[in-house]
């Protein structure tokens, strides 16, 4: 990254850095979850490499990218039947920008209070974002706004929270700084017994072609990024094409052994042509391992729409 790019993002990000003093117990962990078939087979290293709608979660400056409208709808069958649906969209303009739009829903098991006479509790998490990039010629700069709503048996918790990213192009590479989940603590309510910070996240990325041919096309990426409750961690991922048909996709996110979002990943796509439509199919698979002997598997499923 070129130094007046390090020094606006630091300006950015110097009124929170306070707020990263050291891992500890955060909330709303659903904004953890790598959405997306696409970032989560690379591993979830996506500030920089991002040009979909999938970037929304990752970089909101990487809408600038997107020269058509897009839709993304995704599926996570998670460990222990947890599931994540998410809808992606980006909305390209020609005076405003490129708007995206990002609605998570993830639903988990019903809590069964066995030793007790209450009910089953259920558990839910709505996230809604908006976003807005703007392009100024290699450079790059989006915002998001996010509303995040927290279901607990009875308790409900509502709050708020903002990333801001640039991505910028320098010698056929792009690179990419973000900061995420920028605001309140998250409460429950009613009867609250305290409150959790939100998972304050800074990324700094790099992508670039390898390969660029008419039969094949290899792109790799590489990513640190800190995150508030987990530490610094770092992730790599390689994408590629075969004739812009076929993708096969790798990643690897270094983190802590007890950490269940790290370790290999990878996935697959297929991608076709209807006249002016363009979709692709995609798989990823994230294995966690919890132990020696058992491994908790997440299945991705997606669907990626362009016109």
């Amino acid at each position: 990254m070129t130094k007046p790019l390090f020094i606006i993002f630091i300006l950015l990000l110097a009124p929170n850095l306070a707020w990263s003093s050291g891992p500890g117990t955060s909330g709303a962990d659903i904004l953890k979850v790598p959405i997306g078939v696409r970032p989560a087979a690379l591993g979830g290293t996506y500030s920089a490499f991002g040009d979909d709608v999938y970037v929304i979660g990752f970089n909101p400056a990487g809408l600038a990218r997107i020269s058509k409208y897009s839709l993304g709808i995704d599926h996570v069958q998670g460990f222990a039947d947890v599931q994540v649906e998410s809808l992606s969209v980006a909305v390209p303009t020609q005076s405003y920008g490129n708007f995206g739009g990002q609605v998570i829903f993830r639903h988990l098991p019903n809590i069964q209070n066995t030793l007790a006479s209450d009910p089953p509790i259920t558990a839910d998490d709505l996230v809604i974002t908006v976003a807005d990039a703007q392009q100024f010629g290699k450079f790059a700069i989006g915002g998001s706004f996010k509303t995040i709503i927290s279901n607990l048996g009875e308790k409900q918790a509502f709050t708020q929270a903002f990333d801001v990213g640039i991505k910028v192009q320098f010698w056929d590479m792009d690179f990419a700084a973000v900061a995420q989940n920028i605001g309140p603590d998250v409460q429950f309510q009613p009867n609250s017994q305290g409150s959790d910070p939100l998972p304050l996240t800074f990324r700094l990325g790099i992508a670039r072609p390898l390969i660029v041919s008419p039969s094949s096309t290899l792109l790799a990426s590489a990513e640190g990024f800190y995150v508030r409750d987990e530490g610094t961690q770092g992730s790599i991922g390689i994408e590629y094409w075969h004739r812009s048909f076929l993708a096969i996709r790798v990643g690897y996110r270094f983190s802590d052994p007890g950490n269940l979002s790290g370790g290999f990943s990878a996935g697959a796509a297929i991608r076709y042509n209807l006249g002016k439509l363009e979709y692709e199919i995609g798989y990823a698979w994230r294995p966690a391992p919890v132990s020696s002997t058992f491994i908790a598997n997440s299945h991705i499923f997606g669907l990626l729409f362009w016109y």
